[in-house]
């Protein structure tokens, strides 16, 4: 049966009703829920924005929430860190959802606040930024490091409301501009080595490198204000090394599904997930047994094998210089401190530390900074998000409430996103490799357009199913050897019975009539142990495989022969002796010709 379209949408409304009502229903519930959250976690902040209009109920315009257990556990336990966002929701009223994740004791996402607003402006972020300063004790910023992409009304909310603050921009969103201009993979590494420089001698270097490669491109990184997205110009009190948001954009994928949803059942689906998380997260760490968390104790053990590359040359109880990579560096344990900056920045022991704690015979662990204890971690998911009631039990509150007015743009509404320049049109979703520098992984060199690397330089005897070499790793049918006139190596020679007094124009000659045989049995004996081929019987045994090429008596190469049969090839009858008879008259085999088969061949000069 085939339904109209508009019948379907029809169907749908009418489900959509009976389910959910009106969406002038569902916003007179909002303020039941707000009462009942605030019932159930008093300590709770939530606020609640709406503008007037000319109906004669106000209209939903913004919503802030943070729990009580989310805000207490950032603060005791989590360093002062905050990465912002804002998701788009997938419904039809529209609208953006804002969020400010942290990171635990185990360096993974701690949600704290988010709000469902009218649109990313600057009142809405200026309006959410007040809201953070205000329930986590922010003050003007001292001390706290905020991370974000380049939104201009994010830079203007962060400049107003907490002027002091780090705001460190989002290195992968800078690369992404950046990239468009500057591509390929050696500007790619070039950009991220810069980025990733945690001392000034480091990140001068690096810079110094794009600049040999490309002028244009050092000078358009520095127009982009490289402190506030590399590391060499980042304060070390956050001990934080973050320079993306990912971890806002872990969380938008985390409530991906929840966005499809109308508010009251989009926060519902927050609030029961996170209250989910906070315990399933508190009953891990409980199990673990280290004074560390797993993440950071993992990172610390590869620092510990890689502090046994490093010299240790002591000039007080706690003053080392240190040699690494021909490198040398100053260590000082009393302060933590380390010429490379990554120990002051993260807090964690990195190799050179890690030598010279060996050094006095003490425990690494004892000079990781305290924001990584499993004790820290146990603070911030100390707290919980309480259980709330059904609708049935909600508190009855009379709060008139209409659903904010659908966003309807100038023009026809459009039906295909905005694509990237360098987008393939015939692949959506999916960049071209315009600009990126094409390599072969079995290739040592990364030359494009280099020569041919894959050189059939395997004895027959060591020839697998189907034909292909597995002398050193490398598979190939047994294309035909290039001609490159080298002569093999003895142990190669000696492996295949060839004669190492044989000269270039032989081994070339040999070669080509060992490829076309190769490829011929790979046909026959590739597919399967138990059939010969394609059309063939498995009756009776074959010629034997891996010893050599089989010539005739009139030096014809012989392909798939049976054993005391004949076969007519290219015109002649040849009669092949059984593997009995061969085994046990002597044959001095070069390269698959016997001597009494060497005399039939042309002799070949160069």
């Amino acid at each position: 049966m085939i339904v109209n379209r508009v019948f379907a949408y029809k169907v749908k409304y009418a489900a959509h009703k009976l389910l959910h009502g009106y969406m002038h229903d569902h916003y007179q519930k909002v303020g039941g829920y707000l009462a009942a959250v605030q019932k159930s976690s008093p300590g709770s902040h939530i606020q609640l924005v709406t503008v007037e209009s000319k109906l004669p109920t106000p209209v939903f315009q913004r919503l802030f929430m943070c729990f009580e257990g989310l805000a207490k556990g950032w603060k005791e336990g989590c360093r002062k860190v905050l990465a912002v966002d804002g998701c788009f929701l997938k419904t039809f009223l529209g609208g953006q959802l804002l969020c400010a994740v942290g990171r635990d004791a185990n360096d993974q996402m701690y949600p704290v606040a988010w709000a469902v607003t009218e649109g990313e402006n600057n009142l809405s972020w200026e309006w959410f930024f007040t809201h953070i300063q205000t329930f986590l004790d922010l003050g003007e910023g001292d001390e706290v490091a905020i991370i974000s992409d380049e939104h201009q009304e994010i830079l203007n909310a962060v400049s107003n409301v907490l002027p002091k603050a780090e705001h460190r921009h989002c290195a992968r969103h800078i690369y992404a501009h950046w990239n468009k201009t500057y591509r390929g993979d050696e500007f790619k590494l070039q950009f991220w080595k810069i980025a990733k420089s945690y001392s000034m001698a480091d990140y001068d270097q690096a810079l110094s490198e794009l600049a040999e490669i490309s002028t244009d491109a050092a000078e358009a990184f520095k127009k982009y204000n490289p402190p506030s997205f590399c590391r060499a110009f980042m304060k070390t009190s956050m001990k934080t090394d973050a320079i993306t948001s990912n971890i806002a954009e872990t969380f938008n994928g985390y409530i991906i599904l929840a966005r499809t949803k109308h508010l009251l059942y989009m926060l519902e689906e927050i609030r029961i997930g996170l209250m989910q998380m906070l315990v399933k997260k508190r009953q891990e760490m409980t199990k673990c047994t280290t004074a560390l968390c797993p993440r950071i104790q993992n990172k610390l053990n590869k620092e510990k094998d890689k502090a046994a590359y490093c010299n240790v040359y002591p000039s007080s109880e706690t003053l080392f210089n240190v040699s690494h990579n021909m490198d040398q560096l100053v260590v000082n344990l009393e302060d933590r401190r380390c010429s490379c900056r990554k120990w002051d920045m993260l807090g964690i022991p990195y190799c050179h530390a890690c030598a010279c704690i060996f050094f006095l015979n003490q425990e690494v662990e004892d000079f990781v900074d305290p924001c990584y204890t499993r004790e820290n971690y146990l603070k911030a998911y100390a707290g919980s998000i309480p259980p709330i009631e059904g609708e049935r039990y909600w508190p009855k509150v009379s709060c008139p409430l209409a659903p904010p007015p659908i966003k309807i743009g100038p023009g026809r509404s459009r039906k295909n996103r905005i694509k990237d320049p360098f987008e393939n049109p015939k692949k959506p979703g999916s960049l071209s490799k315009n600009g990126i520098q094409m390599s072969c992984s079995a290739q040592v060199s990364d030359v494009v357009n280099a020569p041919a690397h894959h050189d059939i330089s395997a004895q027959p005897t060591q020839l697998g199913r189907g034909g292909r070499t597995i002398l050193r790793g490398r598979g190939a049918r047994g294309g035909q050897q290039p001609q490159t006139g080298r002569s093999l190596p003895p142990s190669s020679a000696s492996g295949a019975g060839m004669s190492q007094s044989a000269g270039p124009s032989d081994i070339t000659q040999v070669g080509t009539q060992a490829s076309s045989t190769g490829r011929a049995q790979g046909r026959g004996a590739g597919r399967g142990r138990r059939g010969a081929g394609r059309g063939q019987t498995t009756r009776g045994k074959g010629a034997p495989r891996g010893v050599g090429v089989l010539f005739g008596d009139d030096g014809s190469v012989l392909t798939n022969v049976r054993g005391k049969s004949s076969r007519e090839v290219a015109g002649t009858t040849t009669t092949m002796r059984s593997r009995k008879a061969m085994s046990q008259q002597p044959t001095n085999y070069i390269g698959g010709l016997s001597s009494s088969q060497q005399s039939n061949q042309p002799h070949q000069t160069q």
